[in-house]
């Protein structure tokens, strides 16, 4: 696109310089230069970012004298220039020395890191009014500018071997060479429906949408060569999605794409399965069709559930999460990588995508109505996780089979203060957590060895996994020597449908705000 601009720059510039640049009196036999650019628009997270053209023309007739040179200073650091060879590409003349080529001038390497470019004048340079010079296909880091930067420019220098009788001089030295946008992409995301739920894996889908937010933020390797014809371009640009807080055991496989409305946009075969590392994994997608004269968008499409070997498995349970996890994604541009140099490469981006999936666990919820550890008593207490059923009823035909924990919430009255005529003294409710209780296994324990001692009340249990059950068992003193005991059965408390546990004062009458099971 930028090559294409600038041939046609080169065909009539010297008409419209005709109308639009008067001519400055030469002084002695040097040269007065004008200088103006072609600017395009730039992504701020590019490291090799091509600017737009820079035309250099001459104000009246002169001569420039060999040994001369005129430097080209941009604010960014040059990036493909950094050997000599296929320098003289970025040059294009028009009318010097009588003739359309560019003779007798030279552009050397540039140095690692540096940002100015040098003419080189071998042989003298005769300028007529409306002669000109034009600098284009140069890359510059654009990243490393800041993201408060909103241009590059380039300013002009000359030095001339014979500076008093042929000086080089600019009426306009500065000019903008590319606008940058910040960040190039934008992205929409349609989350998941519901949670997934870690007893009962059932996969999902979700999807989002990445956009251009100009028309060659995403560009294929064909279009990146066309910037830059005189230099080898290994790589157009990728679109990178992470994905994060992926749960152990769930896994996301990207399952397609589509162009957006109106879009033409395309990336080449899809990633494979990937399993995710510490929770995250990455995806990219490198873009094979684009174009670069209107902003276009493009629909990714991703589904998560239980991992398995080479893709996701149906069905299933994982280990419970303990927690409410959410599955976040993140959206850049690639590739990304540290060198500034070489490949079309991108420094480390991401636009926040939001949460794509939320996972949950199964719980049972168990209501233990009165244990004590005073006066004399103490609280034998046992949950059950009876998800482990195969024998019982045959494989498939029982329950999901799943390990988890249980946070015990007790919530005390003080039985030495009660009366007959008052309650005891309510104490401040505490809380702890049991081990993780496998499918088929007993937690058993003592109230007097819990941070529950001394305390009488009551206790909710709230476990990970579906199908637990609690009993408890009240003496007075060791099972050995009591003389008094007594067995209760914990209480599986639901709710109706989505309703809340306690109801409030317009709660429909003969509706049901809890259901207690045993």
């Amino acid at each position: 696109m930028q090559y294409k601009k600038v041939k046609i720059l080169m065909s009539t510039f010297a008409v419209i310089a005709a109308l639009a640049v008067f001519a400055a009196p030469a002084f002695a036999q040097g040269v007065a230069f004008q200088a103006s650019s072609l600017p395009q628009q730039a992504r701020v997270e590019g490291l090799t970012e091509t600017m737009g053209a820079v035309v250099i023309q001459a104000t009246g007739t002169g001569i420039v004298k060999s040994g001369s040179s005129i430097t080209v200073v941009y604010s960014g650091a040059i990036t493909n220039l950094s050997t000599g060879a296929a320098n003289n590409g970025v040059l294009a003349c028009n009318n010097v020395n009588s003739t359309t080529g560019c003779g007798g001038m030279n552009v050397p390497a540039v140095g690692s890191g540096s940002n100015q470019l040098t003419i080189q004048f071998n042989t003298d340079q005769t300028f007529v009014l409306g002669s000109y010079i034009v600098v284009s296909q140069v890359r510059v880091n654009v990243n490393a500018l800041g993201s408060g930067t909103s241009t590059v420019t380039a300013t002009m220098s000359g030095t001339s071997s014979f500076p008093t009788t042929n000086p080089i001089t600019f009426t306009q030295a500065t000019v903008v060479v590319a606008s940058i946008v910040s960040p190039s992409l934008s992205v929409t995301t349609t989350a998941a429906t519901g949670t997934l739920q870690s007893c009962a894996i059932v996969t999902t889908s979700f999807s989002m949408q990445v956009n251009e937010r100009y028309p060659a933020a995403l560009t294929t390797l064909g279009q990146e060569t066309s910037f830059t014809p005189a230099f080898t371009v290994a790589n157009g640009s990728a679109i990178v999605v992470t994905f994060s807080g992926i749960p152990s055991g769930l896994a996301i496989s990207y399952t397609g794409a589509t162009s957006a409305a109106n879009s033409t946009i395309a990336t080449s075969t899809g990633p494979s399965f990937t399993a995710p590392t510490s929770g995250s994994v990455t995806y990219s997608f490198p873009i094979s069709v684009s174009n670069t004269s209107a902003a276009e968008g493009i629909n990714l499409f991703f589904s998560i559930g239980r991992a398995g070997t080479s893709g996701l498995s149906s069905g299933g349970a994982i280990s419970a999460l303990g927690t409410t996890a959410a599955v976040t994604a993140a959206v850049g541009i690639g590739p990304i990588q540290a060198s500034s140099s070489g490949p079309v490469s991108f420094a480390a981006n991401s636009i926040n995508a939001g949460t794509v999936a939320t996972a949950g666990d199964c719980v049972t919820n168990l209501l233990f109505p009165f244990l004590t550890n005073q006066v004399g008593f103490d609280s034998s207490i046992q949950i059950a996780n009876t998800s482990s059923d195969d024998l019982a009823f045959g494989s498939g035909n029982g329950a999901t089979s799943q390990s988890g924990t249980c946070t015990l919430s007790f919530y005390p009255t003080d039985l030495t203060t009660q009366t007959s005529t008052a309650s005891g003294t309510a104490g401040t409710p505490s809380q702890v957590t049991t081990p993780s209780i496998p499918s088929g296994g007993v937690y058993s324990t003592l109230q007097s060895a819990t941070s529950f001692k001394n305390q009488s009340g009551y206790m909710f249990a709230v476990c990970r996994f579906l199908n637990g059950h609690g009993f408890s068992f009240v003496t007075n003193g060791p099972s050995a020597t009591a003389t008094i005991s007594q067995g209760l059965l914990a209480l599986v408390v639901t709710t109706a449908g989505s309703s809340p546990r306690v109801g409030t004062p317009s709660f429909p009458i003969g509706s049901v705000a809890e259901v207690l099971l045993h």
